[in-house]
């Protein structure tokens, strides 16, 4: 079986003839979520054997300065020896917002190899690390922060080429999330609205018919039941 061809309907603005009868006259409301801002920002840690030392107790923690992103403030927050104590041992990373609002964002945390240094791994030049979907920073939890809280084992970063000269560099992608609502009017032709059964074009008076499409739509599942009742039963 073909499927139907794609419903059409024309914005009011193109002249369409609403008084017509074979036209109907509906509100259409778009809810779309869209990416509205992408940015990074680069925390380098230079001086790591000194940064450790002073910030080598678990749930200390380095700050990067605030950057902006889709119009809201933000933070990188680096532990070198993890944010809690089941993460010691590891380097904790986590994005903060920095003010009470309600923020939808996805986020990446990526540790960038040094120029000049060969990729270890094939043409992988980074270790990255991405929010696992869509987070909501702020709001009745006040949440402010998500992050990766095993990003990478302190053994491991200080054995990798991403630590060179004493120096590492963390780079992070944020991407805000909106919610955006459009509403418009169109028209949609007869056969299109009959066939998307909004009910709205039958003028009939006949109380058979008004319960006919007034009833709800019939399943599968339903039409396959009936049908096979109907082979079982077999004729009346």
């Amino acid at each position: 079986m073909s499927p139907l061809p794609p419903v059409s309907y024309v914005p009011l603005d193109a002249g369409a003839a609403t008084s017509s009868p074979e036209a109907e006259e509906v509100s259409v409301s778009t809810v779309a979520a869209m990416a509205v801002a992408t940015d990074h920002l680069m925390l380098k840690l230079q001086g790591y054997s000194w940064l450790k030392a002073m910030h080598g107790e678990n749930g200390s923690y380095i700050e990067s300065s605030a950057f902006e992103v889709g119009g809201h403030t933000w933070r990188i927050r680096c532990y070198l020896n993890g944010n809690n104590m089941e993460d010691a041992g590891f380097v904790s990373l986590y994005l903060n917002l920095c003010s009470d609002s309600v923020v939808h964002a996805e986020y990446e945390f990526a540790l960038v190899r040094h120029q000049g240094t060969p990729p270890a791994y094939g043409h992988q030049d980074t270790l990255s690390k991405k929010s696992l979907g869509l987070r909501t920073f702020g709001g009745k939890d006040n949440n402010p922060g998500w992050g990766r809280p095993r990003f990478i084992s302190v053994k491991k970063l200080e054995r990798s080429r991403f630590l060179k000269d004493d120096c590492f560099a963390v780079r992070c992608t944020v991407t805000v999330v909106q919610e955006r609502t459009v509403k418009e009017k169109v028209v949609v032709q007869a056969h299109d609205m009959a066939r998307l059964g909004l009910g709205i074009l039958c003028k009939c008076d006949d109380d058979l018919c008004k319960r006919h499409h007034a009833r709800p739509a019939e399943t599968f599942l339903e039409r396959f039941a009936n049908f096979c009742y109907s082979i079982c039963r077999g004729p009346v």
